[in-house]
């Protein structure tokens, strides 16, 4: 049973889940100064899909608003930092030159701004008619900059000078996930969390009982959108370089898809489970299978959500013997107490 008034209360009561959290993290955080490039470049991508997919899962798997546009704030975050830390390249003024860690927390800021601009518009869209909206949004977005070379870059892509080591971005990814899994987790174990539950299941009844549905959607759209932008900002100081048709592709929102599906939707721990499954297969497919990677890929995709349509960690408390994916997340909304 968790606590509104101390959501961290059950998360850090047992011990040993905390031992082996610090124990992952710092594990992690060895990877830059004891493994190669190539494996730092690896595990630096599935922190960028955790980071995607515990933001897209926010909006999607507990407030029930599926948007299928939340690449456009990765793509758009990543380019706020790319012109805040290489102006000059954008035909912008160097003036406005700032620091790697502030042009991706502005990216980020940009990003959740939009969202709650375009929210209340978005939001009179309700089901498939949302989803296609916000693709809409995305595919706009990435229209415009592809159409203005000057500051995306063109077909060129826009090469981003950084002051960061890359080690030192790697680390700041680390930090920023983390704190994005500990607030995604403080917001659906609170209030909030409890009226996002609602919408989810029930919207019109929700309305009935003095619930603000556009409140939880928009709180949660925006929060995941200025996640995914600060997941964007941090890949175009890490990469240091971006093109608008790749950053900003629906190549992002499909692997978003993915990772939140193979681990579980609607679960804090599936997107992490599903980040590691799906680079994983990734990786070793590539390695092994060479041009029918993808192919196989999707096959297994299929397969596993036929046959697992609960996700990677439905299956794992399903095999301890443990409660369903969403009731041991939150204790079930019926058992929430203050």
């Amino acid at each position: 049973m968790v606590s509104l008034t101390n959501p961290f209360e059950e998360l850090f009561a047992d011990r040993r889940r905390v031992a082996v959290a610090v124990v992952g993290v710092l594990a992690l955080a060895a990877v830059p100064y004891s493994t190669t490039a190539f494996v730092t470049d690896i595990i630096f991508t599935g922190l960028v899909f955790v980071m995607l997919g515990v933001s897209w899962n926010l909006v999607a798997g507990y407030a029930g608003q599926i948007s299928l546009g939340h690449h456009a704030f990765f793509g758009l975050g990543a380019f706020v930092s790319a012109w805040l830390t290489t102006p000059t390249r954008a035909g912008l003024p160097e003036s406005i030159q700032s620091p790697a860690l502030l042009a991706i927390l502005v990216g980020a800021l940009v990003a959740g701004l939009l969202a709650l601009v375009l929210g209340p518009l978005l939001f009179r869209l309700t089901g498939h008619y949302f989803a296609i909206g916000t693709l809409a949004v995305a595919a706009i977005i990435q229209l415009v900059l592809l159409d203005q070379r000057q500051f995306s870059g063109g077909s060129s892509g826009y090469l981003v000078e950084t002051s960061l080591e890359p080690e030192t971005v790697y680390l700041l990814m680390l930090l920023a996930t983390v704190a994005a899994i500990l607030l995604t987790y403080a917001i659906v174990n609170s209030r909030s969390g409890l009226g996002m539950r609602a919408v989810h299941d029930d919207e019109d009844a929700a309305s009935s009982l003095g619930v603000n549905p556009l409140r939880y959607k928009l709180m949660s759209f925006a929060v995941a959108s200025g996640m995914a932008g600060l997941a964007g900002g941090f890949f175009a100081q890490f990469s240091g370089y971006i093109n608008a048709d790749s950053t900003l592709g629906v190549t992002y929102m499909v692997d978003t898809l993915v990772v939140v599906v193979l681990g579980g939707m609607g679960t804090m721990a599936g997107p992490l489970l599903g980040a590691g499954l799906f680079l994983t297969l990734d990786t070793v497919l590539r390695q092994t299978a060479g041009e029918f990677a993808t192919t196989i890929e999707g096959a297994l995709i299929i397969i596993f959500v036929i046959f697992v349509p609960g996700g990677l960690y439905k299956l794992l408390t399903d095999r301890s013997g443990g409660d369903d994916a969403r009731e041991s997340d939150d204790g079930g909304a019926a058992e929430r107490t203050e």
